[in-house]
């Protein structure tokens, strides 16, 4: 009764996924404008259902919180217009995705650098370690804002990468599990 053992098999499932995966990753490095395009498309959904779902919750965080939740309020409207302009002006948004994953990416690198000075303590060596690739990462950054187009593509590369990594890891999976 326990010691009952389940053949698992070859897992059809997993080697389709993974497949699959490859193929799309193969089509977003073919076509990465349409990849930024439905990526762009996506994140302007996200950005209607949040703010409504944000505007929804309103009166109860009003209720809750009291005079701060206009803060939410607003930025649930924004969400919304955002996500309607974005809808509707599908190729603008694109670039403004493109500027806004660069500023992300600029933001992150200035603030490790700001936040770098408790690493003193590790050893000179390791802090001017990290100011060197924090400065080259400030520069990447101002790079990527000034060619929108390479953060978006590089964005597209790396979803594309991990696409990759993610099918071949199910096709693995698929035929060891045929041994189990």
């Amino acid at each position: 009764m326990f010691n009952r053992q389940t053949h698992f098999g070859f897992d059809w499932g997993e080697f389709i996924t993974g497949v699959a995966l490859i193929i799309a990753a193969i089509v977003m490095f073919r076509n990465p404008g349409a990849t930024m395009l439905a990526l762009t498309f996506i994140f302007a959904i996200l950005a209607i259902v949040r703010g409504i779902a944000t505007l929804d919750g309103f009166p109860k965080l009003h209720e809750l919180t009291g005079k701060l939740a206009w803060l939410s309020a607003v930025a649930g409207v924004l969400d919304l217009l955002l996500g309607v302009v974005f809808l509707f002006n599908l190729v603008s948004a694109m670039v403004t995705l493109a500027y806004l994953l660069a500023a992300w990416f600029l933001i992150d690198a200035i603030a490790n650098l700001f936040n770098a000075g408790h690493l003193r303590r590790a050893g000179a060596g390791w802090f001017i370690l990290n100011l060197v690739l924090d400065l080259f990462a400030v520069l990447v950054g101002v790079l990527l804002l000034m060619q929108p187009v390479v953060a978006a593509v590089g964005l597209v590369t790396l979803l594309a990468i991990a696409f990759v990594i993610f099918g071949l890891n199910a096709i693995v999976m698929a035929f060891a599990r045929q041994n189990i």
